[in-house]
């Protein structure tokens, strides 16, 4: 208010002159302390949101009367206020771009605030206040007259707030005086301009409004108010030494703090700050916090020890409950036992009291039927047993197929075969130890025959492993087809079918079973197969055997075309790396000129490929979708060849920027920018080639061998990714979602949005899907992934490359500020015409990509589809009749592709390898020609445009020289030719230097052509030979399952894979020999072990009388476990090599009809026979034995030495069983007894739980308020913000405790319910679950009544640590506990930091207020007990405001003029103009708070 009081003394003298006055009206303000004073009241004003809320209220009226269809006078409806009226706006806006309402404010999009302020400025009249002037006054010179003084007054109030940084003016602030026409602001505390620290910053200087800005007259800010507003600045600027020496006082006033973040007032209020009222506010909050717990500690202390004792009470009484009820539950069930024995014991007697006076009694002809009983139960069994021994042999034989075909991987038959490629080597011989001693005891033949068994020993085992290898490459030869099997092949083989026969018949043994087995066994295992399998099988073969044969053309066309060049990729390279060398050379020896020179003759070069380029992009472009079947001359793809290219390019680029050019104009693009695109062009083409190599190379090989081999994780992962993409499109597949956000690009945002969103939601799907995830539990830190997730992570990824690579281009093709005039450049605007799709807003480039992430998803999941075709077709499936319809499009996962080729065809079509890989050529066609096409050529045409700028060539003038139109167009070609020209006509280059550069660069260009054709050649062999050995491998794998059918004389095309018959004979002889070898190296070890014996034998007889003998006997005892440790493990790789011989020939012997095979279907079927045999046995017998009889007879045993039936036996029987239910019914009262004392002695346990439970509520009565008090503080501190963690909060507990208050109840309820009914089988079953609850009450009631204590202080808890008390503890009080409290209002850290020393000699700035050198306490406030004083005089002196110093500084540039720009002084209209156009700006006034009302 003193500010604005010697403001207003400035325009005394201009008031004399100027009619209305300048005048700022303010009040008085008069402080009383630091938290009270008085303020001044402001009469006959009236707050411009009162006019706002009048006219909202008029309109609610006026609608209330339309809906109502009536004028009478309705009542005022309640208005909404500003804030809900803005998000009731902003929030559907940011809905339609994607966002809510959750995303922080300042990532909300301009346009749309923007848009929402605009709407709202057109709802709302920009008259309201002028209407109100207008209506006040009653002549027209009134009006005139207050409108002037309003006009005066605003512009006064304006400058000086933007002098001072004056925020927070929103409607309430801004008061106006109908009579007078005044405008009068209040709250003044957002001011030095804190609003722009605000959450929500203020940009605008001062308020300008369309409603205040209308009011102000026609001339609106053009009138009065400018002028009014210059003068008002340039008088400030005179008066500034005054204003400023005002506000030094505030640098060294301690009572004020200006510091950023201490605004309160309605912006406070709303969207943070602190200031005194926020300080008042926590700290009240912080002050009931702190007496609430304090209060609770005192009461906690209180019932401390009785609380302890009942916590003590409660977890003795609850394991005696426990063990109570349990004891109650045994001897329920012992007494339901009971009478179940007891009811069978009367129904056995019942049984025999019949077959008194019954002469046809079934019990006449019990021992019969008992005996007849008996043989059949012994037939059973024994079939049992001989199918259970038989599945016993079945199991054994299929645990040795698995692990056979795990060792036949290629490492472990590698790592087999080294162990035996080096010659044996047994040590030395076991005699050397001994053979002094041998010699001396006259025992040298001992020696003679150790040496010879020794050395037949090493013959046998190198004979051996020469078996062994040989073994071994049968086992090689059959691995690499059989590792091929399809998984339906293993669980058909004959083992696996027997097997799940006789499971099957072990569980149903019955007649019909039987036959059914018979039926199946003619079905699978027929002599003859059915017509239509062999033609199948046929069709699929000779279709195999044509692929191949193809793919070997293709081998033999590759090797002639690289045959036919007559070098290697190797001399080549050697070519072009001695190029480089040369032109390495030639440029260190010409310098500049030679730079210049070679960089002319490359870009002239470059320009060359540039328009080489475009015609190739134009060729695909007018391809269409026929860009996939596109090739060159010479048979090479459309990719290859643009890859090439891009190559070239880059080598060219390369070799470019080795030449140093001429400094390059700022203002245009750096060539190093340039060219950094056309690298990113390169990276992109690298990506797509990666993308198809990496796929033939690695995920085609991969995924096929999966999908033959029925990988579960992989067909897993794909029924989920298929369920997830039906799922999440929305009924339109990912084919309609594609199409649909392409058509969305030219039609409205609400398609895009949706379809977008779909995606999006899609994409994050698929992201979480392949995901690593743990297969062992949670509690593995690294989930491994499996097969299928790594194959489908690895084809994604290369995707994902690819994605990254052309995001990289985009982003910095458009970050590139070409020159307009470059755009005229021939090559870049057919470039630019090239595109299919322009990058240059961020929704059309993400529109695309989500596009080409479906055709990802939709590539990926028809890829798997076509390999599940054909992974079905070579398993040798036929096909049932309606399978064999024609398909058209792909097919479901799972569903088999096959197709009829017709009247005049030869069989069935078989997905080809080329068919296999079509999808990821389809995607890489579309990804070329809807999103790459176009932006490799504009990114070389920049380099070149920028490189022929620093040849020195004005690209800018060159074009604007021949501007003659809008399609006129520059050709690149002669402005490089012109920049060579110039460089040559200004001397910087010689025609000498331009031959021999030319000479240079041809020859690297012609190299490197070289060099890559060669390294394609090379590349596309090697991948037509893999593709030749899959082929080949395939067709021996179908040809190898199917055997039976198929005719022997087709055999595999490939040499290099035997048929199987002559592996397996192979195989069988190279086994017969190492048998027949085993044999003799066991004899040859027997006898050296019984030498050996025989002479460690004689050393220790002799060792017994000459001790110095106990070295050698060490020696020749070390030596004989060394050579009988390698003979072992020669013997152990003999014995895999055995086991995996003799199990693949058991294997494939029962695979297919052989004599083995037959041999055991015979066996199998005699004991089928015996199980039809046993079953019609069963079937003759008529009169079973009931369960009755049986357990009657089980009972009487051992049997009665009585004919069954007889007189005696029924009276002997019916005595036993009488004496043993009376024995039952003894026992039964005597549980019944124990069950009543057990039931009073849980009755008084529970009484004693009652009793607990009274004192504990009694005494938690005395907290319980106060608990409920902590609880809703939390709840409090979490609305307003703050971090309360769950876990041990009082929230926290007080649920816990409503736990363990529901089990307490429970466990009386029902302990009550099922003790008052002992038999009532309901409450039995719930009363079996109180034990478990019971546990669970025990270690709640220690979390319970410790918890509770862990609330109140240190002093209550003895934690003495953490809460030091300055009195004793028997002088403990309320203060002390309030001291002591567990939320401390001031932090440790503000102790230490006052105890810290203040700094020293600190220099001073020279902006700063005028006044004598003062001490900088960096906001640290000294204690008012003692003052700083300086160290060389020892006097007081003052402290700044470190804040207010900033402040100070800021109004002292704004008074100078120089605010916007520190280095020139504005003039007052310059300045002026400029705050209003910022007052004004529609972006600053969107960005406001709602509570700001922008639109008013």
């Amino acid at each position: 208010m003193q500010f604005l009081s010697i403001v207003n003394t400035m325009f005394t003298k201009i008031n004399q002159q100027e009619q209305p006055h300048f005048h700022a009206r303010h009040y008085s303000v008069t402080p009383l302390g630091t938290r009270s004073g008085l303020i001044q009241w402001v009469d006959g004003a009236t707050p411009l949101f009162g006019l706002y809320k009048r006219w909202q209220q008029r309109e609610a009226v006026l609608q209330a009367q339309k809906t109502h269809d009536s004028f009478q006078q309705q009542p005022v409806p309640p208005v909404p206020r500003p804030s809900e009226l803005y998000y009731s706006r902003i929030g559907p806006a940011l809905k339609a771009v994607g966002l809510s309402l959750d995303v922080t404010r300042r990532d909300w999009p301009l346009s749309v605030m923007k848009e929402v302020l605009k709407e709202f400025m057109e709802a709302t009249p920009s008259n309201l206040l002028a209407k109100e002037l207008w209506c006040s006054c009653t002549t027209p010179s009134e009006w005139w007259r207050i409108t002037q003084s309003y006009a005066r007054s605003t512009a006064v109030m304006s400058m000086v707030g933007y002098i001072i940084g004056l925020g927070d003016r929103h409607l309430d602030n801004v008061l106006i005086d109908m009579t007078t026409g005044e405008v009068v602001h209040i709250d003044y505390n957002v001011c030095f301009e804190k609003g722009k620290s605000l959450r929500v910053p203020e940009k605008v200087p001062f308020r300008m409004t369309h409603n205040i800005e209308t009011a102000l007259g026609v001339t609106g800010v053009e009138g009065i108010f400018r002028l009014s507003c210059e003068q008002v600045v340039q008088m400030m600027r005179r008066g500034r030494e005054t204003l400023l020496t005002l506000l030094e006082a505030f640098v060294y006033d301690p009572l004020v703090d200006w510091t950023a973040g201490g605004e309160v007032g309605f912006a406070g209020a709303v969207y943070g700050g602190g200031g005194q009222q926020a300080d008042s506010k926590q700290s009240k909050r912080e002050m009931e916090r702190d007496i609430t717990r304090s209060l609770f500690s005192s009461r906690v202390a209180e019932i401390k020890v009785n609380w302890f004792k009942n916590r003590d009470e409660m977890l003795a009484v609850l394991p005696q409950v426990e063990e109570a009820v349990e004891e109650y539950l045994v001897l329920q069930e012992l007494l339901c036992q009971g009478e179940k024995l007891q009811t069978k014991l009367q129904e056995e007697i019942a049984f025999l009291e019949g077959a008194e006076n019954h002469p046809d009694h079934l019990i006449l002809t019990l021992e019969k039927r008992y005996s007849e009983h008996n043989q059949l139960q012994s037939r059973q069994r024994t079939v049992q047993e001989a199918i259970q021994s038989k599945l016993a042999d079945l199991d054994q034989w299929i645990s040795h197929y698995q692990a056979a075909f795990n060792n036949l991987e290629a490492t472990q038959l590698a790592s087999l075969l080294q162990d035996i490629s080096s010659p044996i080597d047994l040590g030395p011989p076991s005699y050397v130890p001994a053979t002094a001693f041998l010699q001396n005891a006259g025992q040298a033949h001992l020696i003679s025959q150790c040496e010879s068994l020794e050395a037949e020993l090493s013959s046998f085992l190198q004979q051996r492993r020469v078996a062994l290898r040989g073994c071994l490459e049968q086992l090689h030869n059959y691995a690499t087809v059989a590792l091929l099997y399809p998984r339906a092949t293993l669980l058909r083989h004959r083992v696996h079918q027997w097997k799940t026969w006789l499971e099957e018949l072990l569980r149903d043994m019955t007649v019909e079973h039987c036959q059914h087995v018979y039926r199946q066994y003619e079905v699978l295992f027929a002599p003859q197969p059915p017509a239509a399998s062999c033609q199948f099988l046929s069709n699929v073969e000779l279709t195999l055997q044509h692929q191949v044969a193809d793919t070997n053309e293709c081998v033999i066309h590759q090797a002639e075309q690289l045959k036919a060049d007559g070098t290697t990729a190797a001399d080549c390279e050697e070519q072009l790396q001695e190029i480089e060398h040369c032109i390495t050379v030639f440029l260190l020896e010409n310098g500049e000129p030679g730079s210049l020179s070679l960089a002319g003759i490359i870009t002239s070069a470059l320009c060359t490929l540039c328009r080489r380029n475009l015609v190739m992009e134009g060729a695909a472009a007018s391809a269409g979708e026929q860009l996939i079947d596109l090739t060159s001359r010479d048979g090479a793809g459309f990719l290859e060849e643009l890859c090439s290219m891009i190559g070239n390019v880059s080598a060219l680029i390369t070799l470019l920027q080795r030449c140093p050019l001429l400094p390059h104009d700022l203002e245009l693009p750096a060539p190093s920018a340039t060219i950094q695109a056309v690298y990113l062009a390169n990276s992109v083409y690298t990506c797509l080639q990666e993308l198809n190599t990496n796929f033939h190379q690695i995920i085609f090989p991969e995924a096929l061998h999966c999908m033959i081999k029925g990988e579960p994780t992989l067909e897993s992962m794909l029924a989920e990714l298929e369920q997830l993409v039906e799922q999440s499109s929305d009924g339109l597949g990912l084919q309609g979602l594609a199409d649909s956000l392409q058509a969305t690009q030219s039609i409205g945002h609400d398609g895009h949005n949706h379809c977008f969103h779909i995606s999006r939601m899609l994409r994050a799907q698929y992201s979480e899907l392949i995901q690593p995830r743990s297969m062992d539990g949670a509690g593995q830190e690294t989930p491994k992934m499996s097969a299928g997730q790594m194959l489908l992570v690895a084809f994604d990824g290369m995707f994902t490359q690819l994605e990254t690579a052309f995001g990289q281009l985009t982003e910095k093709l458009s970050s590139l500020e070409v020159p307009s005039a470059w755009r005229k450049v021939d090559v870049l605007r057919e470039a630019r015409t090239t595109q299919l799709q322009f990058f240059d807003s961020l929704n059309q480039r993400q529109l695309m990509e989500e596009m080409f992430f479906l055709k990802r998803l939709q590539t990926i999941m028809d890829f798997f589809r076509l390999c599940s075709s054909f992974a079905q077709t070579l398993s040798g499936t036929c096909p049932s009749a309606e399978d064999l319809l024609p398909t058209n499009g792909p097919v479901g996962l799972g569903n088999r592709l096959y197709q009829l080729l017709g009247s005049t065809g030869s069989g069935l079509a078989v997905v080809s390898e080329e068919q296999m890989t079509h999808p990821i050529k389809a995607f890489t066609a579309e990804f070329v020609r809807q999103m790459l096409m176009g932006l490799p050529s504009q990114a070389l045409g920049l380099a070149l445009c920028s490189t022929v700028s620093a040849l020195g060539l004005d690209v800018v003038t060159q074009v604007e020289a021949k501007d003659f139109g809008t399609e006129n167009m520059v050709s690149l070609d002669e402005l490089c030719k012109k920049a060579v020209e110039q460089n040559l006509s200004s001397g910087r280059v010689s025609q000498l230097l331009l031959n021999r550069s030319t000479v240079l660069a041809s020859s690297y260009d012609t190299a490197w052509k070289k060099v890559d054709l060669l390294r394609r050649l090379d590349a596309n062999l090697e991948a037509a030979k893999a593709s030749l050995q899959r082929s080949q491998l395939h067709i021996a794998m179908f040809q190898w399952q199917h055997e039976d059918v198929l005719s022997p004389n087709n055999q595999p095309i490939s040499v290099s894979i035997p048929p199987r018959s002559i592996i397996l004979s192979n195989m069988k002889k190279k086994l017969y020999k190492l048998s027949q070898d085993e044999g003799a190296t066991l004899t040859i070890q027997e006898k050296l072990a019984s030498l050996e014996a025989s002479i460690e034998q004689r050393l220790k007889w002799a060792g017994g009388a000459n001790p110095a003998l106990a070295p050698v006997l060490q020696d020749f005892e070390m030596t004989i476990r060394q050579k009988r440790g390698i003979v072992a493990k020669e013997n152990q790789r003999t014995s895999k090599v055995t086991f995996l011989c003799s199990t693949i020939l058991n294997f494939e012997g029962l695979r297919i009809r052989s004599p083995e095979a037959l041999n055991m279907d015979a066996a199998l079927f005699e004991l089928l026979k015996r199980c039809q045999q046993t079953c019609s046995y069963a079937a003759q017998f008529s009169n079973a034995v009931s369960p009755l009889e049986l357990q009657l007879l089980q009972r009487l045993n051992p049997p009665l030495d009585l004919p069954i039936g007889s007189l005696d036996w029924l009276s002997c029987s019916q005595r036993q069983l009488e004496d043993e239910l009376s024995v039952q019914q003894r026992t039964q009262d005597e549980r019944d007894q124990q069950l009543e004392s057990c039931g009073d002695a849980l009755q008084l346990l529970i009484d004693s739980i009652k009793t607990i439970l009274s004192n504990h509520n009694r005494q938690l009565a005395d907290v319980k308020h106060l608990l409920r008090a902590m609880a809703k503080d939390e709840e409090a501190a979490l609305a307003e913000g703050e971090e309360v963690t769950y876990e041990g909060s009082v929230r926290h507990f007080l649920l816990e405790y409503k736990a363990w208050q529901d089990n307490i109840q429970l466990v009386l309820f029902t302990v009550v319910q099922a003790s008052g009914q002992p038999r009532n089988q309901e409450q039995l079953e719930l009363l079996e679950e109180i034990p478990a609850t019971l546990k669970e009450l025990h270690s709640q009631s220690q979390s319970v009544y410790n918890g509770l204590v862990g609330f109140a202080s240190p002093l209550v808890t003895d934690r003495d640590s953490e809460c030091a008390s300055p009195v004793s503890a028997a002088q403990t009080s309320f203060a002390a506990a309030v001291r002591c409290s567990v939320v401390k209002t001031q932090p440790d850290s503000m102790s230490q930091n006052a105890r810290k020393g203040l700094p020293r000699n600190l220099g001073t700035p020279n902006d700063t207020p005028p006044s004598t050198l003062l001490m900088n306490c960096r906001g640290l406030n000294p204690s008012p007990k003692r003052a700083v004083r300086d160290p060389k005089t020892g006097r007081a002196v003052q402290e700044r405001n470190s804040y207010a110093v900033s402040v100070w500084k800021r109004v002292k540039a704004k008074l100078e003029g120089r605010d916007i720009d520190p280095n020139r002084r504005m003039s007052a209209t310059e300045q002026v103009d400029f705050i209003i156009k910022e007052a004004t700006n529609m972006d600053n006034l969107a960005q406001l708070y709602e509570g700001w009302t922008a639109w008013v």
